[in-house]
């Protein structure tokens, strides 16, 4: 009898935690796509009170979270993020190129852009005031992107976002996994 109780309990729990997830939208996870993720964050970043109008925006530095690579998808986030900034903040975003050519006349990696005194040399040759980079990670049915601001000046985080997008939005390549 002691069982037949316990086992009703667990599901009456499993019941209302699914009736949950589905009835009040605060429990239930958002889907995203790649391009409604980007899109939310670039709104996001647009509208945030902490992030000055008039800074200038350099995207870069997204790596994988537990090997810290630069996958495929590393280019993809930071190419795909800045093309949606770019529509909510004209003028206020720095070409990727321009990023490239300041990180090869410093001899600094994107890594390098966690340390405080390279981080601020960055910005002045770049002109860049804010810092826009993130992690992911790949788990069995979703890509998890964590998404941050940080004032090149001081190191302090202005914003951060995390999305969970599925993983059948992406092409293996991208998610650089075999097979």
């Amino acid at each position: 009898m002691k069982r037949f109780y316990r086992s009703l309990l667990q599901c009456l729990l499993v019941a209302t935690i699914l009736v949950a997830g589905t009835a009040c939208p605060s429990y239930a996870a958002k889907k995203y796509t790649l391009e409604s993720a980007l899109q939310e964050t670039a709104d996001l970043i647009a509208a945030e009170q902490l992030i000055p109008a008039n800074a200038n925006i350099a995207v870069v530095g997204f790596v994988e979270s537990t090997t810290r690579a630069r996958w495929p998808l590393s280019s993809t986030l930071e190419d795909d993020l800045s093309s949606f900034l770019i529509t909510k903040r004209p003028g206020k975003v720095i070409a990727k190129n321009h990023i490239d050519t300041v990180l090869r006349e410093l001899r600094i990696t994107r890594d390098d852009l966690f340390d405080s005194q390279k981080r601020k040399q960055f910005g002045k040759l770049a002109s860049a005031d804010l810092l826009v980079s993130g992690t992911y990670w790949v788990n069995r049915q979703t890509v998890i992107i964590n998404i941050t601001v940080v004032n090149i000046e001081n190191g302090l985080g202005l914003f951060a976002h995390r999305v969970k997008v599925r993983k059948s939005e992406f092409a293996k390549y991208i998610l650089n996994y075999a097979k």
